[in-house]
């Protein structure tokens, strides 16, 4: 390769501006991001369940997405925690788990979970854990003379879509926005004035039968009276009954008399009767024929709709079965069963509609039907506007193509027409294609909205047809009873008609006997017999007439007497169905958050239904829209509930209180003393971070200029970190490169060679950044660490070709043939080194996924480099050093060949006596090794930072305004800190160590994770001067504190907050122990004592196990038995308590006031349940009789529990559904996490031995000594694994066994130099530190190649051993010195800046420049030695010939040339 390179310059410089080119493309087209990607495996799943306890979130919620997910492939563990109107699950898999299909496996689960969840709460949104979450910046909002109504307008209208329009924003949450929604509360003055008017008209009906059974009374009544009146007269026709017999003639006459007096009256009494008959048949018939129907109740559906739902249902249901559907809309009306299959028919249809538009792929990620349909007619009105828009562009151009002559600029226009025309066409075939997809999602989205409609208007129906046969049954059982009693009296009525017909026929025979017998009297001769038998005839004719009045007055009495009673009885049956009656008659019964909420949906409705072609004439294609949603709240106000006859439409306005509300008193958030808006800006995940973080400051510059007065203040920018590594990988480029050719000018004093090493650099790291490029490797923080220590090592193979090149050029070779025999001489061994070097990252393809994502970009880079570096020195090194060196008249160095004469006489006595430097360089590794291990390790260093953050807390007895009011008074002081620029406050949403409101998770989840959250927490984010240096950094939150402290009923830590902070902000810090048992109360016992252990132990602070004083409990103790004897269960009561107590909902649709959307709150506080009033709270009951009917009634909730009081949790956390409780502590200042989690370890161990420890408990230590145990575990795996790759790579360039294991031995020394610098800077081994002792694997080893290479030349060249390492380590000793300098001094700068990049790298930098320095040393005296013991025999050669008895073989040509010569030879003649 070097001859090829001397030999065809041009070649290479093709090659070189190539690669400046491809470099140049590459470095403007690479992606820049804080942190690379990283696919991390976890994925969370968060599910709201309002006014849900965490013990009721853990049955319901909790519980069973545990169940369904914990079964996946490739699940590791589960993580829950069950709160208060949330649940949480963190599902940690397997490494190298593909993470899309996991996420849809985990959606399939949880959709299949179906019913299994609660209607109140949320379905499951499923997150991945990513570097994503965290915002690219926050952005601090005022605007001055705006209040925070006005200044959340003019974000929302102004600010927000600016923002949202620049390139690569995917999106932007605020906090502290004022939002405003429409309230609806359900009015019970307003039900109760609707109930009256509808009660009138039940009233009106049961009037009418109240009257008639007051006239009934009023009859019976006088009927007695009439009977009373009879007595009395029988009574004294007894008496006259003896005192007329004297005169019989007399009497006789007078009982005739009497007889034609009686007859009459009896003949007009049976008149009466009938009378009374024919009124109390005709009144029975009227009771028969009275109507006992209430009005009819009118829905808000017609035959039409009814007709096009059974039409989808017959399309989808598939169990549709027509027979069991009601035939139209009056069947469904009259069959109450038939409209309760048509509601599940519907259920049946929706769900296969849903399920086949996502079978035929027609759905958006993350979308259902209506979302899809209302994205797709967004994208085509887009679309058509767009060619709308292009059209009258390009007829503007069209103009102005027409209007010029210029050549240039016609064609320019032309062109610019001709890509507008592509555009439309573009745009053209996107609808066109998207036509068959628009118009099938518009067809389904329809008929789910046909289903929906119809669905509510049937379930309303249901509720009212079922109230209205309630009161129909309790009418008409009120009228049984005043017919049966009407039927009485009309059966005796004609019993007595009969009786009194019977004895009128007597009277009259009797008359006629009588008539005879007073004429026989009048008969001269008349018979006495006769005379007395007349007498006789008379007296039984009066006493008969006497005992039939009797009879009659018994009679009458005692069917009045039986017809009160039933009359009684009526009038209790009809109090009892008046009552009923009233009650069924009740709106309360259709009023409801859940009806309400289906009703303002299915009236909040606008949905394309699909296309229609425009007809003849007409080539259009139109949509069709139906329905319209609500302009403003009037309209909702006027919203048809239903429509009741007699009483007309029942609006919403008539039931409830329509108004507008704000979250203002929720919204808190402050930069400075202004109330102000804080803004997340979120970037896609395809774009780049430094490019949005440049639009959207260059946007947010704009705005600022067009509107004075308004304030976009980043208060945190992701671009600005990366800026700082750019800075300082461009400042090592710039100063590595000075300080080589200081370097190579001082060893060298030729500023020639110094010029091609200087070139080779920047070459390098262009060749570099172009396989990043091509390998898809983006710029952030860890590949461009990488970047910058590359720079570091990558001037190294440069500098030994150049060296070696130039020391030949000194012994008189030419400057070509130096060229090349100098870098074949080294070029192996620079060939070794380097693959040493790119071994030791090679393990980082089989580490852990964590660690391989953060450490591969890395890895590689550093790869990149020393192999671009490698490259580099073997091809352009070469053919520049035969250019620039054809004149070089090399010097000599007096000072340096005195040091090499020191070193040569040093050496010859270290091997005299190898064996004393051996054991002070083991013992001082030893040492080492034990003291910087006592100290502990951390996962990263800290860094100075001009941004701070304050955790503020406020007394928990305070009220909102009075926390607020503290929050005002901390900002106040820390603004009065001298360096403090800017100062933001925003509630703390933390939600399991997360923000919530940088999640990008639906408003509807953020707002009621941050109620939840309630008020009380704050963080304060503080920007100080930038000018300010690490000394002053440290005052200013020193006096932050002190500011902070002076503030009453408050408790606050402040911290800097930078790069460092955003990498660890997933990982856990501090101490973290879990505890694991079996019931809350035993785990609360014992992490209070475990509290104590850890306040106990010297290191930590604020030891907490999170739980609280928990929330006051009232437990419900629910009788199994009584609640069976009553025909319920416990369930059912638990459901009918969760639904009263759910007093709060939101519409599924939003509606827009005044261009403004806004969501549709809904409270229904009607009858709140109360402490006092919960045990009154009523059941329906059902009991079964021993003959097998049953009955309904009420029972009232303190008939079947009972109640205590006591204490909640208020979180429940579980792993692989064991219940435990977590002990955070925070460590001390000034003490190292793991070295004191060691003692905190050994106390718990001895406590778990004791009596005191529970059966079933156990502790797992976690945390930041957790994770670093982890990373120190990948670390020592990932060193293990190199080592070999380190070996081989040396067997193949010594060609020998042992020869590795001299080279290998400075390893440790290396790393003995890399300790010794972290404890004379005083800084902890940090996991970048760890990085530094890996490159060390790689780096030391390549002095040690070159010096053991070289002396196995001279020693097969005859030199003796001894004499041959000496020669060796004289001749080395300059590029070794050189390449230890150019890599330390290029690492020197990561150690002395102050910015954040460089100090992340700093230990690292101490780590290599002092293990370098030290294995430079042990290389120049420990190889030599171990050289001396293990090599006694020279190294094996194999003879193969000289390179020139090589070079004089002929090759195949001149073989064939030959052979042709020999037979154009005449032959002889035979």
């Amino acid at each position: 390769m070097p001859k090829y390179s001397v030999k065809k310059p041009f070649t290479i410089l093709v090659a070189v501006i190539l690669v400046l080119v491809l470099g140049f493309v590459s470095l403007t087209g690479i992606q820049t991001d804080l942190l690379p990607a990283m696919n991390l495996p976890y994925l969370m799943v968060i599910t709201t369940y309002p006014g849900a306890s965490p013990e009721q979130v853990e049955a319901d919620v909790t519980k069973p997405l545990e169940n369904a997910l914990s079964t996946l492939n490739g699940v590791k563990n589960v993580t829950s925690q069950s709160n208060e109107n949330y649940s949480l699950l963190f599902l940690e898999y397997q490494d190298d788990t593909d993470m899309d299909s996991a996420m849809v496996k985990a959606s399939t689960a949880v959709n299949q979970l179906g019913d299994a969840l609660p209607d109140m709460a949320s379905t499951p949104t499923l997150m991945e854990i990513s570097p994503d979450m965290m915002a690219t910046q926050y952005i601090a909002v005022d605007y001055d003379g705006m209040d925070i109504y006005e200044l959340s307008d003019y974000v929302s209208e102004n600010v927000l879509p600016q923002l949202e329009r620049v390139d690569g924003v995917a999106s932007v949450s605020t906090t502290g926005l004022v939002e405003k929604s429409v309230q609806i509360t359900l009015d019970q003055e307003k039900i109760d004035a609707v109930n009256d008017k509808l009660l009138v008209k039940v009233s009106d009906r049961l009037a009418d039968a109240k009257k008639e059974l007051d006239a009934n009374k009023k009859k019976i009544n006088d009927g007695m009276k009439e009977l009373d009146a009879a007595q009395a007269q029988l009574d004294a026709g007894k008496a006259q009954l003896n005192s007329q017999k004297a005169d019989v003639t007399t009497q006789l006459r007078d009982a005739i008399t009497e007889l034609d007096k009686q007859i009459p009256e009896l003949e007009k009494k049976i008149a009466s009767l009938q009378t009374d008959l024919d009124e109390a048949n005709r009144k029975l018939e009227d009771a028969k024929n009275t109507s006992t129907t209430l009005p009819e109740v009118t829905l808000p559906i017609d035959d039409a709709l009814f007709a096009s739902c059974k039409t989808v249902l017959a399309a989808y249901d598939p169990q549709y079965n027509a027979d069991a559907l009601p035939a139209n809309l009056a069947e469904a009306k009259s069959d109450l069963n038939k409209m309760g299959a048509m509601v599940n028919s519907i259920d049946r249809a929706d769900a296969a509609i849903r399920q086949r538009a996502a079978d035929e792929g027609l759905l958006e990620q993350n979308m259902t039907v209506e979302q899809t349909a209302a994205y797709l007619d967004a994208q085509y009105a887009a679309m058509s506007a767009r060619i709308q828009a292009l059209e009258v562009e390009i007829a503007s151009l069209q103009d102005s193509l027409n209007n010029t002559e210029d050549e240039a600029e016609r064609a320019d226009l032309q062109a610019q027409i001709d890509a507008k025309r592509a555009e439309q066409a573009q745009a053209q075939a996107v609808i066109d294609g998207n036509a068959a997809r628009c118009a099938r999602v518009s067809e389904l989205s329809g008929n789910l909205s046909t289903l929906s409609t119809t669905k509510v208007a049937l379930q309303n129906a249901t509720t009212l047809l079922t109230a209205r046969q309630e009161a129909e049954t309790a009418l008409n059982d009120g009228m049984q009873p005043l017919q049966q009693t009407l039927n009485d009296t009309a059966a005796a009525l004609r019993d007595q008609l009969t009786k009194a017909q019977k004895m009128l026929t007597q009277l009259n025979e009797q008359r006629d006997k009588l008539q005879k017998m007073l004429a026989s009297l009048g008969d001269e001769a008349i018979d006495p017999a006769m005379a007395d038998m007349a007498v006789q005839l008379l007296l039984s004719g009066t006493e008969a007439q006497l005992q039939l009045g009797e009879f009659r007055v018994s009679s009458g009495k005692t069917q009045l007497e039986a017809g009160k009673t039933q009359l009684e009885a009526a009038q209790e049956e009809y109090e009892s169905a008046r009552e009923e009656a009233l009650k069924s008659a009740n709106l309360n019964q259709l009023l409801n958050m859940a009806t309400l909420q289906q009703l303002i949906y299915a009236q909040n409705f606008s949905m394309p239904a699909g296309y229609i072609e425009g007809g003849d004439g007409d080539d259009n294609r139109y949509i069709v829209k139906v329905g319209d949603a609500f302009a403003d709240a009037d309209e909702l106000k006027s919203m048809v509930l239903c429509n009741i006859d007699g009483i007309g439409d029942v609006r919403l306005s008539d039931v409830a209180e329509v108004e507008m509300t704000d979250n203002a008193d929720d919204a808190y958030a402050k930069v400075d003393k202004n109330r102000a808006v804080l803004l997340s800006l979120y970037k896609s995940s395809t774009s780049s971070t430094s490019t949005v973080s440049n639009a959207s400051s260059a946007a947010m510059e704009t705005m600022m200029a067009e509107n004075e007065g308004l304030h976009l203040t980043p208060i945190m920018d992701q671009g600005d970190y990366i800026k700082l590594i750019v800075n300082s990988v461009l400042s090592n480029l710039i100063e590595g490169a000075a300080l080589a050719i200081i370097v190579l000018a001082l060893f060298l004093k030729d500023l020639r060679p110094t010029i091609v090493v200087a070139i080779s650099m920047p070459l390098s790291v262009l060749f570099a950044i172009v396989l990043m490029y091509f390998t898809g490797i983006t710029f952030n923080i860890l590949s461009l660490s990488g970047l910058a220590l590359g720079v570091g090592m990558l001037v190294d193979n440069s500098v030994v070709v150049i060296e070696n090149i130039y020391r030949l050029r000194g012994r008189g070779v030419p400057a070509a043939r130096a060229a090349v025999q100098g870098a074949r001489q080294v070029g192996m061994s620079v060939v070794a080194s380097t693959l040493t070097s790119v071994c030791v990252f090679l393990p980082a393809v089989f580490s852990a996924s964590l660690i391989r994502n953060l450490m591969g970009p890395m890895s590689l880079c550093i790869g990149y480099c020393l192999m671009a570096s490698l490259i580099v020195a073997l091809t352009v090194v070469p053919a520049a050093s035969a250019t620039v060196l054809k004149n070089a008249q090399p010097k000599k160095l007096a000072w340096f060949d005195k040091i090499q004469d020191a070193y040569g006489r040093s050496l010859e006595k270290a091997l005299k006596n190898r064996f004393v430097p051996l054991a002070a360089a083991v013992l001082l590794l030893v040492f080492c090794c034990w003291r910087v291990v006592s100290m502990g390790i951390v996962l990263l260093p800290t860094s100075t930072s001009n941004e701070a953050m304050i955790t503020l807390s406020t007394t928990d007895t305070l009220s909102k305004e009075e926390s607020y009011d503290v929050a005002g008074k901390v900002v106040q002081a820390v603004m009065a800190v001298d360096g403090v620029e800017e100062v933001g406050i925003t509630p703390d949403n933390t939600v399991a160590g997360m923000d919530v409101s940088n999640l990008g998770l639906p408003s509807t989840i953020t707002d009621l994770l941050n109620a939840a959250n309630g008020y009380g927490k704050y963080k304060i984010n503080v920007k100080l001067n930038e000018e300010l240096s690490s000394s002053k950094i440290d005052a200013a939150c020193k006096a932050m504190e002190d500011a902070v402290a002076g503030v009453a009923d408050c408790t606050a830590t402040v911290q800097q907050y930078g790069m460092t902070d955003d990498l660890t902000s997933q990982l856990s810090t501090g101490l973290t122990i879990k505890i694991y048992g079996t019931d809350a109360e035993t785990l609360t016992a014992l992490s209070e004592k475990v509290v104590d252990i850890v306040n106990n132990t010297e290191g930590f602070q604020n030891a907490t196990n999170g739980l609280g004083a928990g929330d006051s409990t009232i437990i419900l103790q629910v009788d199994r038995d009584k609640v069976r004897a009553n025909g319920l269960t416990v369930a059912q009561v638990y459901q009918q308590i969760a639904a009263k107590l759910t007093t709060t909902t939101t519409a599924q649709t939003p509606v827009t006031v005044d261009g403004t959307t806004m969501d549709v709150q809904i409270s229904n506080n009607l009858d709140p349940l109360t402490k006092e009033n919960m045990m009154d709270m009523t059941f329906e009951t059902t009991v079964m009789s021993a003959d097998g009917t049953t009955a309904t009634g009420t029972c009232k909730l303190s008939d079947i529990a009972s109640w205590t009081t006591g204490t909640a949790p208020d979180s429940i956390t579980s792993e692989n559904r064991n219940q435990f409780v977590t002990v955070t502590a925070e460590t001390a200042p000034g003490y190292n996490t793991t070295v004191q989690a060691r003692a905190v370890k050994k106390a718990l161990d001895a406590f778990a031995l004791t009596d005191e420890m529970p059966e079933g408990c156990s502790f797992s230590m976690g945390g930041e000594s957790d994770s670093v145990n982890y990373m120190t575990d990948e670390m020592i795996q990932w060193m293990a694994l190199a080592l070999p790759f380190v070996y081989l790579v040396m067997v193949a360039q010594f060609q020998s066994l042992l020869s590795p294991f001299i080279v290998l031995f400075t390893v440790p020394l290396a790393f003995t130099g890399g300790l010794l610098g972290l404890l004379l800077t005083g800084q902890q081994l940090t996991m970048i530190s760890m990085m530094g002792f890996i490159v060390l694997m790689g780096t030391v080893v390549n002095n040690g190649i070159v010096f053991v290479d070289y002396a196995n030349q001279l020693r097969m060249g005859g030199m003796e051993r001894r004499a041959a390492l000496v020669a060796t380590g004289k001749t080395r000793m300059r590029p070794i010195l050189m390449t230890t300098l150019t890599t330390v001094l290029a690492m020197l700068q990561m150690v002395f800046s102050n910015d954040m990049a460089s100090q992340l790298m700093s230990g690292m930098a101490i780590v290599i420049i002092c293990g370098l320095s030290y294995a430079t040393l042990m290389t120049l005296y420990i190889v030599p030695i171990l050289y001396d013991i293990l090599f006694k025999k020279p190294p094996l050669n194999v003879d193969i010939g000289s390179d020139k008895d090589l070079d004089d073989i002929p090759d195949d040509a001149a073989e064939f040339i030959a052979a042709q010569s020999s037979a154009a030879q005449p032959q002889p003649e035979v």
